[in-house]
């Protein structure tokens, strides 16, 4: 891939822009269905049909955005055709726009330079993160996009996603980035990488109780084990693993560990 490894997202903007690379069409068969599908809604589904979107990485600039930016994102439409990714920026908030600049997005360009170009529209990144209304405060939102078209090279150019308000339903802290994988007959979703970030670096720091179970943990002890030998319930041991594993970025005990060691936790 063309895209260097350590590529903000910002970055990317800049190097696309820099090549010169003639604005894209897209021409998707079938996508004018998708597009169109607010034309049909009813007003009672009006807050339950999420925003769309395609996002032109070529040029920073929007090529559709649909009716429901209003509900979900309290502006109108116009206001992202317009501004385009400059507006995004200055609506994003500066800590998860410095948190999906420097590391969410680098990352999601590794899922990409392990697959072939051709896999890329089966791939979908899921992502939280709050945005300025114009009212002044912050909304959060719930985005789930696919790069639809990327380069013989693997560099990701036109995206298109979902925007789904949640503002019931998140808190700031951690951000989590879900990569999940389609299979294109089947229609099967399945979960291939899970990541987890902290808008505050303190917030990483394991607490006194986990540094206690880690050392059972490398003993190869079960967690009704390590509840036993600290007089606590085989919930509370469960649940601080959790934390670990949310924490580390790891799915199992063997990878904490080699984090734990790694970390001179251990």
């Amino acid at each position: 891939m063309a895209a260097k490894k350590e590529t903000t997202w910002l970055k990317y903007f800049d190097q696309l822009y820099e090549q010169n690379i003639y604005p894209i069409i897209v021409s998707i068969e079938g996508i004018e269905k998708i597009l169109n599908v607010q034309q049909f809604g009813l007003n009672i589904l009006s807050h339950s049909v999420p925003m769309i979107y395609l996002l032109d990485y070529t040029t920073g600039k929007y090529l559709f955005v649909s009716t429901d930016c209003q509900v979900h994102l309290n502006f109108c439409k116009s206001r992202l055709l317009d501004g385009g990714i400059n507006f995004v920026m200055d609506r994003y908030h500066p800590d998860d726009m410095k948190l999906f600049n420097e590391q969410i997005f680098k990352d999601r360009l590794k899922v990409l330079q392990e697959i072939p170009a051709s896999q890329h529209k089966d791939h979908i990144f899921s992502l939280s993160y709050r945005v300025k209304t114009d009212k002044g405060d912050y909304t959060h939102i719930l985005q789930r996009n696919s790069f639809i078209k990327s380069d013989i090279k693997g560099n990701p150019l036109i995206s298109m996603g979902v925007i789904t308000n949640i503002n019931h339903f998140k808190t700031e802290n951690p951000v989590i980035q879900l990569v999940e994988k389609v299979d294109p007959i089947t229609g099967n979703v399945e979960a291939v990488q899970k990541n987890t970030y902290y808008l505050n670096e303190e917030d990483k720091i394991f607490s006194k109780r986990e540094k206690e179970i880690l050392p059972w943990l490398a003993e190869g002890l079960t967690s009704k084990q390590i509840a036993d030998k600290l007089f606590i319930s085989e919930h509370t041991v469960i649940n601080h693993k959790r934390n670990m594993h949310q924490k580390s970025n790891t799915q199992n005990s063997a990878a904490l560990i080699s984090f734990a060691f790694r970390q001179h936790l251990l």
